[in-house]
């Protein structure tokens, strides 16, 4: 059976909207930049295509190189654990409509933090086709312009293209990302960033790039079933 994850590009919000929508076709529009299959049970697909660009239209890539930014000192593993934890709870805590009863906090996995940091060096935005029974949420972002708390707040922030009642994104929206953060049943979290310099999803302007990579125990998003 198949099964559905969801990956997120962060782009360098200090670009002019030119050079911002260039990086953004070229990643988003990879036919399996964004989904894999997996052993487990049949999960939902927030889109019909989940690497879709959600607008219609867009400008040429930039032609200049500007200057490539520096990347700032990682966090040490026990805080970017922390973090992780932390921000994830935030947005359960967060989540809407209320969940009754609340939902439960997630705990850090050694296991599932192993498997991101496993793919994560290998430094491609797609999907870990032999990730097992664990969700996925990817986010990539040219260096020292997100933080750990700022990634997880992208995707909680998809739940204002969710609607719960239809348990659906909304047209053209993306919202996996937040469902698989607010899943009930899932228990806990693991995951990895790196600073990369190939395979860069935002073109040869910007070689050097980050990539986040957070699994989850139980997986999410199952076909039909609603996150809480």
């Amino acid at each position: 059976m198949r099964a559905w994850a969801s990956c997120r590009i962060i782009p360098d919000m200090r670009l002019s909207s030119a050079a911002l929508r260039g990086p953004l076709l070229v990643l988003l529009v990879l036919p399996l930049g964004c989904v894999s299959a997996s052993k487990s049970a049949q999960r939902k697909t927030s889109t019909p295509h989940r690497s879709s660009v959600t607008s219609p239209q867009r400008s040429p890539p930039a032609r200049a190189t500007p200057p490539e930014p520096r990347a700032a000192p990682p966090p040490s593993a026990k805080d970017f654990a922390l973090e992780m934890v932390e921000a994830h709870n935030e947005a359960r805590a967060s989540a809407r409509p209320t969940p009754k009863p609340p939902l439960p906090p997630l705990v850090w996995s050694d296991a599932a933090a192993r498997q991101a940091a496993s793919w994560a060096k290998a430094c491609k935005f797609e999907h870990n086709p032999n990730r097992g029974d664990l969700g996925e949420n990817l986010a990539a972002a040219t260096p020292d312009m997100w933080g750990t708390a700022q990634v997880v707040k992208s995707w909680a922030d998809e739940v204002s293209d969710y609607d719960h009642t239809r348990n659906t994104c909304k047209k053209g929206k993306v919202c996996g990302h937040y469902t698989q953060v607010v899943w009930r049943k899932t228990t806990g979290v693991g995951c990895a960033t790196v600073l990369c310099k190939k395979n860069s999803p935002f073109g040869d302007a910007f070689p050097t790039w980050q990539l986040w990579v957070c699994n989850y125990t139980p997986p999410g998003n199952f076909v039909g079933q609603r996150p809480y």
